[in-house]
């Protein structure tokens, strides 16, 4: 059962862990398990798999949120992502490594 789903278009600043520099994108919708993506501009485009640190400022709240989220599939600019806790990246970092 997939949870609910709100539009939203907020504006969000991606970092790939692993990988230089970041990505700036338009979150499209919003549910308690992830959230859709669109990359609006950057130097990496997010692929399946990637972990990313997601920053989202919700101006109407005058809040800043940052989460942890793995990227769960990809289709040109739009992404769809699962957010993880944070104390699990590296852990999944190594794990990709082959570390594991």
């Amino acid at each position: 059962m997939s949870a609910k789903r709100f539009k939203t278009k907020e504006n969000a600043k991606l970092e790939v862990y692993g990988h230089i520099g970041n990505s700036e994108a338009k979150m499209r919708n919003l549910s308690a398990t992830g959230a859709f993506l669109e990359v609006n501009h950057g130097n990496y485009v997010p692929k399946k798999g990637d972990l990313l640190n997601l920053t989202v400022e919700l101006n109407s709240l005058k809040r800043v949120y940052n989460v942890a989220a793995e990227v769960i599939w990809s289709n040109g600019l739009g992404l769809g992502i699962c957010f993880i806790h944070k104390d699990d990246i590296l852990e999944r970092m190594m794990a990709k490594a082959g570390v594991f």
